[in-house]
Parts: C-alpha cells; structure tokens; sequence
C-alpha cells in the first residue's frame, strides 16, 4: 500500500511524480488497437482516444504551442453542456480527423519537450509560471497535470477492463489532491456545522490513508491530523471505502450508486448522504 504524496514534497519528488504519470500514460495507450482507441468512456460522447487527444493538447499548451482556429458541429455534440466544456471539446474534436498514430506521435512528442523544458529549469515548487488555468506556483501545476494526466490513464483503463497502476507515484500525488476538497464538501456543500468532524478512510487496494476535517467556529473547514482528533471532537460522519470507489466518487466517474453502496457509514446518516451527494471534486 502506497500512501498520499505528502504537501511537503520536494520539486524533484513532483516532478518524478508528473514524468512516472506521464511514462505510465504513454505505455498504456501506445500499443492500443483501433477498437481499443475508439472505445467509449465514462467521460460523455469521450472515447480513449479522445482522452489521448486531450493530454496531449494541454501538454503543448504548457510548451507554448497551440491549435489553430477550429469550430464543431456542436449539433453533433450534446455532451457538451457549458463554456469550460467547449474549451476542452475544441482540440479533441480537431483530432478526431487524425489518425491514431499521429495523436501518439504528437503525444510523445509534448510529453519529452515538456521533460526536457522541465530538467533543464529551475528546480523551484514556488515559482510562478503559466499553467493550464493561469499562473500558478510550479508545484502547483506538477501536481494538477500529474492527477489529469493519472486520473485519465484510469479512465482507460476501466473503458477497457485493465485496472492496474492504482500505487503508482501519479496515484499518490492524485490522492493528495484530491483529499483537501473534503473541506468545501463537508462545510460548504454538505451543510455541517461548527464541531461536526468527517472522518473519511481510504483502505486500499493501491493507496491506503484519508482525511479528518472539522469545522470551526467560523464555520469554515479545517484538515485535522490523527493525534488532534480529540480536540476536533468525535466523527460525526465516518465514511470507509476503497480507493477505486474514493476515485470515482471523487472524479464524478459512471454512476456513482454503485459506489456508495460500497461505502461504510457510521454517524450521522443525513449528513453522510448529503456528503456522499457532494463528494465530487475534480471538474
């Protein structure tokens, strides 16, 4: 078992987790048949190569390349449902006229200019560049791309029935990004009030760990660590689940019932559920 990539990691130890998420990507979709590429996903109206296609697009954003003008038969397309969905629908749709192998040249392509730019700069988690939403600290960016670039590579693989990678170095930067928006779930979404604690526990397989958080007096929501828990209070709401089942509740993948059906609860029902309603993160 692997645990959370913890909030003091280092540049280098990022940027390890960023390439093995990159690599990992890369080896599963390589060798992929044409059926296995057009595939559909739990993404709406994404198939996995679709999904290749969007990696790869975001990648050479980083490098400073960019697509030119495009525009969709957006009839053709009902999944897309709002404005941040046709940002991301444009450059998948515009490599939806290439073929298979000409999505992976480009992806491998980004992927070792975006290593090479990496290596070469500054070694700086604190520095400000330009990421896929606007300026952000480096780390910041490493950590957002190794969970898109990771979280996708599932989405693969469970299109295709090959589950794998779940405690890899991209699964455990994936969980430390993830676990922080139990915060705006309990105490903003979920509606819990000052001196209600959630304790949520992830048991594997992959990833083994979780999150404690507590809302104070000023209604806001705090991470709590294991040995303050006595001064947070009891749980109000425990919630146990696998680590697949955290992932997919947590990405909004498939039908979430399935999932929650798998979830021990103790505490506070009522609450619990409104949790579980809310438990989506990720965009």
């Amino acid at each position: 078992m692997a645990a959370p990539l913890p909030d003091s990691a280092t540049f280098d130890e990022l940027f390890s987790a960023w390439q093995s998420a990159s690599a990992d990507f890369i080896d599963v979709v390589t060798p992929l048949s044409q059926a296995e590429w057009d595939a559909p996903t739990a993404l709406p109206g994404w198939s996995v190569g679709d999904i290749v296609a969007h990696v790869s697009w975001i990648e050479g954003m980083l490098i400073g390349e960019f697509d030119p003008p495009h525009e969709p038969d957006w009839d053709s397309l009902p999944h897309v449902a709002n404005d941040f969905g046709k940002i991301t629908e444009i450059p998948v749709d515009l490599r939806r006229s290439w073929t298979r192998e000409a999505v992976l040249i480009e992806l491998a392509d980004r992927i070792a200019r975006r290593t090479a730019e990496l290596d070469s700069g500054p070694r700086d988690a604190t520095l400000e560049v330009m990421g896929p939403l606007g300026a952000a600290p480096l780390g910041r960016v490493l950590r957002m791309r190794t969970l898109d670039t990771w979280v996708h590579e599932q989405d693969i693989r469970d299109a295709l029935g090959r589950p794998g990678h779940l405690d890899s170095l991209g699964a455990q930067a994936t969980a430390s990004q993830l676990l922080p928006g139990l915060g705006k779930v309990w105490a903003k979404l979920a509606g819990a009030q000052p001196g209600q604690v959630l304790d949520v526990r992830i048991t594997g397989p992959g990833i083994e760990g979780g999150a404690i958080v507590a809302v104070g007096e000023d209604g806001r929501a705090r991470m709590v660590g294991d040995d303050l828990l006595d001064q947070a209070g009891a749980a109000t709401v425990t919630l146990a689940m696998s680590w697949p089942a955290y992932l997919a509740l947590s990405c909004g993948r498939g039908d979430p019932q399935p999932w929650r059906e798998q979830v021990v609860i103790s505490g506070d029902a009522d609450l619990a559920a409104r949790t579980l309603d809310n438990f989506r993160v990720m965009i």
